[in-house]
């Protein structure tokens, strides 16, 4: 009798175990719940979508490209125009200016008018006409040194020296000698010729020492101390 009490107990005790132990992972189950996505599935997933932030910025790298290549091809094309533009300006002659007038008077009043709106080459056009045409004239003193002050203006100061001196040497009694002799000064300093600058500066003081060019003379002279 003993061996199958002990039989019975055996398989009472197995039959008790496997319950445990189908109730725990029951409850282990219900505790976790179903299974997460699978980690193959996530990481598809984030390949995937690298993949279409690539192919993006690749298309708009592109995109990019294409537009610089077209900018480049504009400033190219202009910069054809330009040096197109510039070869014909090269090989242009120069325009004389024509003046119709009815005498001295009026030749001069239209030089001083071209002057006097900033057309200083075409108004050195017609002083320089006057001149020529008029060498006798009451004016052609005045003339002569408004030619010089065109070419000052315009940077071409040798060519305003040698008005000026010519303005000297041909009307050296003229009112505008004075102011003639000042700006041959200034002129020279100009050109960085200050030995040249100063000895005419200091003409203007010993030859016009009550002139109004004389006291411009002065102050020049002061940048020389």
């Amino acid at each position: 009798m003993v061996p199958i009490k002990n039989s019975i107990f055996k398989s009472c005790f197995l039959c008790l175990c496997c319950l445990t132990l189908f109730s725990c992972s029951a409850f282990d189950f219900l505790k976790k719940g179903p299974d997460p996505v699978a980690p193959e599935a996530s990481t598809q997933s984030n390949v995937e979508e690298k993949k279409d932030t690539s192919d993006a910025l690749k298309k708009e790298l592109k995109t990019t490209n294409q537009s610089i290549l077209a900018l480049e091809d504009e400033i190219l094309l202009l910069g054809k125009k330009i040096t197109g533009l510039e070869d014909q300006l090269s090989t242009q002659k120069p325009v004389v200016y024509q003046v119709a007038y009815t005498g001295p008077a009026q030749l001069y009043q239209k030089a001083r008018s071209l002057l006097l709106e900033g057309d200083s080459t075409h108004a050195a056009q017609v002083f320089k006409t006057f001149v020529a045409q008029y060498p006798d004239h009451s004016l052609a003193d005045n003339a002569m040194y408004w030619l010089g002050e065109c070419h000052y203006s315009s940077g071409q100061y040798a060519k305003a020296v040698t008005v000026f001196k010519n303005l000297v040497n041909a009307y050296p009694k003229a009112e505008k000698v004075p102011d003639a002799l000042l700006k041959t000064g200034y002129s020279y300093l100009s050109m960085d010729d200050t030995n040249r600058a100063h000895h005419y500066l200091k003409s203007v003081l010993t030859q016009y020492p009550f002139s109004p060019a004389a006291e411009k003379a002065q102050e020049k002279l002061k940048e020389f101390e």
